[in-house]
């Protein structure tokens, strides 16, 4: 999922030509055939910049067929466990009826078997994907305590897909919203009352990581006006 390994690289390459550059020509005046190879030779570079970008976005379009691929088993899940899965700008959010007995952080018995058909899926179409596991309370007891249960209720089925889902620990992180975000208002236990609302659900976030953009173009002109002056 990450392109740092793609395109921060010709942005590098690209500068380094200029500082090269810049440094040569003050040092004392170049004739003009050598500016000519110098800018030769830079324009060259930025020729296989543009070229290495159209390669990454060729990657993000793969990226976004592998998430297309990736929601669709997401969508047998949706029918096979009764989840929901719902597409975000960055990511996708499966909200899953993985649900807990009233104050306890334990995985149940019957959950186990959609957390593992979740991570096969998940390792077998995006293994780079980050993963945040969103823990959930319902309202019974106080604020505090509610947000420490929340997030470990995150923590141990982020520990589950991570042991027996075979998923790298690296990419999951979790987080705990307390008794925020009900699903039911007001409903809570002890007991079955307030299920619904002691949950866990997860983000799958595929989104590059964002390089600033330069243009090409600009490392030219800096160069050309770094030699008229130098």
């Amino acid at each position: 999922m990450n392109n740092s390994s793609v395109g921060p690289k010709p942005l590098v390459a690209g500068l380094a030509i200029f500082v090269a550059f810049a440094a040569s020509g003050c040092a004392a005046k170049v004739s003009q055939d050598v500016y000519n190879a110098d800018m030769a030779a830079i324009r060259a570079d930025i020729a296989g910049l543009d070229s290495r970008a159209t390669l990454t976005e060729e990657q993000l379009a793969q990226i976004q067929s592998r998430m297309d691929g990736l929601e669709a088993e997401l969508g047998v899940l949706r029918e096979d466990f009764d989840v929901t899965v719902a597409r975000l700008e960055t990511g996708i959010r499966f909200a899953t009826p993985i649900h807990f007995d009233f104050d306890d952080a334990s995985i149940r018995t019957a959950d186990m078997e959609l957390l593992d058909r979740f991570a096969d899926v998940v390792s077998h179409h995006f293994d780079g994907a980050l993963i945040t596991v969103e823990g959930f309370a319902d309202p019974a007891g106080s604020m505090a305590y509610n947000q420490r249960l929340s997030e470990r209720r995150a923590g141990a089925v982020a520990a589950y897909v991570q042991t027996v889902g075979g998923l790298d620990r690296a990419q999951i992180k979790t987080i705990g919203y307390g008794e925020t975000r009900l699903v039911q208002a007001g409903a809570q236990g002890p007991g079955e009352a307030g299920l619904v609302n002691r949950r866990v659900a997860f983000v799958i976030d595929y989104a590059p990581e964002v390089e600033a953009e330069v243009d090409p173009e600009d490392l030219v002109a800096e160069a050309e006006a770094e030699m008229e002056t130098s």
